[in-house]
């Protein structure tokens, strides 16, 4: 400390509005190059949601370098209010305290809001940056989930097709064509008298009714052995023999059909629900990530407001008795 001789005693008013702003200024400024400084050296966020993959020992010393800086930058400024603000000769040590103090938390409170204000567009910058993440991650998901449906309809088409390859193009296209032909049909098929177009689309029908319900009937399979037997040199006994082989691969190819679908439909309910399940959870991260961190900055800026008002009550019992700060004194 250095000795000075106090000037003339004044009675001033009880808010310095000169000397709040000199020491708000000072505040700012400090709180800026402080933070600048942390931003070189790593420690110019506080992640609590573990993004960063920082080590709890990065993290605790973020958190001390944000609440030294404020308590310095406020410490300096509450002094400087309290240093520069008018003498009151009229009041009261008490009374004297309490002012400077107060024109500390005021320091405290101009600073605050100044810095409040500064920060709404890193802090819009940030939401803007954070939606537009999100909108990203969405449309990831949504591609995930679309992807998982073109598969399902990919399957389901590639299996129909495979499976519609040996039926009739007119029993693909009208599935009442069977029931009109159970109508017409004989009961059985006379080889001298039958006409191969006609009983070709016959015999489609009955294998694309197979396809699409998986049954036949006892009349069906009569017709399909009779067909076979009279198109081809076997016996009925082979002819028998092959109208159960096609069938069995009708309903065996429907069947992988069915589980194909079934199995690509609950793979892209899987996709859904796990990025619904990632969502959520990302969600809750961020939501007790932010508490935490405003309760931080809270705290923080309490103590900053302490900082402010006792380096303000310091600063005017500095004036009072004709001290200065070692640090503010010039030795020229």
């Amino acid at each position: 400390m250095n000795t000075l001789q106090p000037d003339a005693s004044t009675d001033g008013s009880y808010v310095d509005w000169p000397a709040i702003f000199a020491g708000t200024v000072i505040a700012v400024a400090i709180g800026l190059l402080l933070t600048t400084f942390g931003a070189a050296l790593g420690l110019s966020t506080i992640t609590l949601d573990g993004t960063d993959q920082s080590s709890t020992f990065e993290l605790i010393l973020t958190a001390l370098w944000m609440v030294l800086t404020l308590i310095a930058a406020y410490l300096a400024g509450g002094y400087i209010a309290g240093r520069m603000r008018r003498r009151v000769e009229t009041a009261s040590r008490d009374e004297v305290t309490a002012r400077d103090g107060i024109n500390g938390l005021v320091v405290w409170g101009l600073g605050t809001m100044l810095s409040a204000f500064l920060l709404a567009n890193v802090a819009s910058f940030a939401a803007n940056t954070a939606g537009t993440v999100a909108a990203g991650a969405g449309q990831a998901a949504g591609a995930v989930v679309q992807a998982a449906g073109t598969a399902v309809g990919g399957v389901a088409s590639g299996v129909a097709n495979v499976a519609g390859a040996a039926i009739p193009d007119a029993a693909k296209d009208d599935p009442t064509e069977y029931l009109s032909n159970q109508l017409l049909r004989p009961s059985e098929v006379d080889p001298t008298t039958a006409d191969p177009a006609e009983l070709a689309q016959q015999t489609g029908s009955i294998v694309a009714n197979v396809y699409r319900t998986g049954e036949v009937s006892d009349e069906d399979r009569e017709y399909l052995a009779s067909a076979v037997a009279a198109r081809t040199d076997l016996t009925p006994a082979e002819a028998s023999d092959r109208v159960d082989q096609i069938i069995a691969e009708a309903q065996s190819a429907r069947q992988q059909a069915a589980d194909a679908i079934d199995t690509a439909q609950a793979e892209a309910q899987q996709l859904t629900d796990d990025a619904k399940a990632t969502a959520v959870e990302a969600a809750r991260v961020a939501r007790n990530a932010g508490i935490l961190t405003a309760f931080a900055l809270a705290a923080a800026a309490l103590i900053a407001g302490v900082a402010a008002f006792a380096g303000a009550v310091h600063g005017g019992r500095n004036r009072d008795e004709g001290r200065i700060f070692f640090g503010l004194r010039y030795g020229g």
